[in-house]
């Protein structure tokens, strides 16, 4: 199976990706505020919500597809792809959760395709060496306190747009997990020389390699921002943020922790949906414009 066969599994993904997270927001709409929720009763609201329960599968699926591909290929060809997943996000918010878009917001979006359109369309050729765990290590550390400052500042300053200080959040987190995965399938591969999730010897080295705590750790915390995040505003808003942030994060990890060969071009992209990225979060959603002046 050649490259693009494996870049048409990981756009099909991305279509998962963006279903998964409709069908999370749809089943965490509701009259009640989480936030509010103690943790039994929150466990009981997630537990009987069906809608939640399948948008939760079929993301927890989606990720063990992307293991497996992200071992193959370079993961500056995987991630920039699965950006797509905030189009077709886009799209089923239209027609599932009669969500609308202004024009700021628009011009965002579009900015974040011209960006990662250029990332797709690059010449990628596996150029990584070995990873830097020193380095990765040193990126954690910042990750952790910028994501705690995040959360504690839209906790005690209750600010109205919360959902976007707990997307940025869960894009620096799965960025990490993403990260930390294509590090310990690069582990698996070094001892056994091959990595499959079908692989009964794959999935032991994977689980028993160290990086896999701190994998599992950035994964809790940013699935915890996420279902934070889909509890309000526009998902058409929030899922671009962290989507696209997270996107960013794996790709900087490429050049900065396995070594990948970074050109103008790709440079470009990045600055480009970076960009875009800052014009989504600088603009209001439509509907809650809406709905204050009602």
């Amino acid at each position: 199976m050649g490259v693009t066969s494996y870049s048409l599994i990981v756009l099909f993904c991305a279509f998962l990706y963006g279903l998964s997270a409709v069908l999370c927001k749809r089943g965490l709409q509701s009259e009640i505020d989480i936030r509010s929720l103690t943790p039994a009763k929150l466990l009981v609201f997630l537990l009987t919500n069906r809608i939640w329960i399948l948008g939760v599968c079929l993301s927890f699926v989606t990720n063990f597809a992307i293991i497996e591909i992200q071992s193959l290929i370079d993961i500056s060809v995987v991630y920039p792809i699965l950006n797509f997943s905030y189009v077709f996000v886009i799209l089923l918010g239209w027609t599932y959760l009669d969500e609308k878009l202004s024009r700021w917001q628009a011009l965002g979006i579009f900015t974040v395709i011209i960006g990662t359109v250029l990332i797709i369309f690059i010449e990628q050729p596996i150029t990584g060496s070995d990873t830097r765990f020193d380095r990765l290590l040193a990126f954690n550390a910042v990750s952790l306190l910028v994501i705690v400052g995040l959360v504690v500042t839209a906790y005690r300053q209750k600010v109205k747009n919360y959902e976007i200080y707990y997307a940025i959040s869960t894009g620096i987190a799965l960025g990490n997990v993403e990260t930390y995965i294509k590090a310990n399938t690069n582990i698996v591969i070094s001892e056994i020389g091959e990595f499959s999730i079908f692989s009964v010897d794959s999935l032991y080295y994977f689980v028993s390699a160290w990086p896999f705590a701190v994998l599992m750790s950035f994964g809790v915390i940013g699935w915890l921002c996420m279902q934070i995040t889909y509890s309000h505003g526009n998902v058409s808003v929030s899922v671009p943020v962290f989507a696209v942030l997270q996107s960013c994060i794996t790709i900087s990890c490429g050049y900065f922790i396995f070594d990948e060969y970074f050109s103008l071009q790709k440079v470009v992209a990045i600055w480009t949906i970076l960009s875009g990225i800052l014009i989504l979060v600088l603009s209001p959603p439509m509907v809650e414009a809406e709905t204050n002046v009602a």
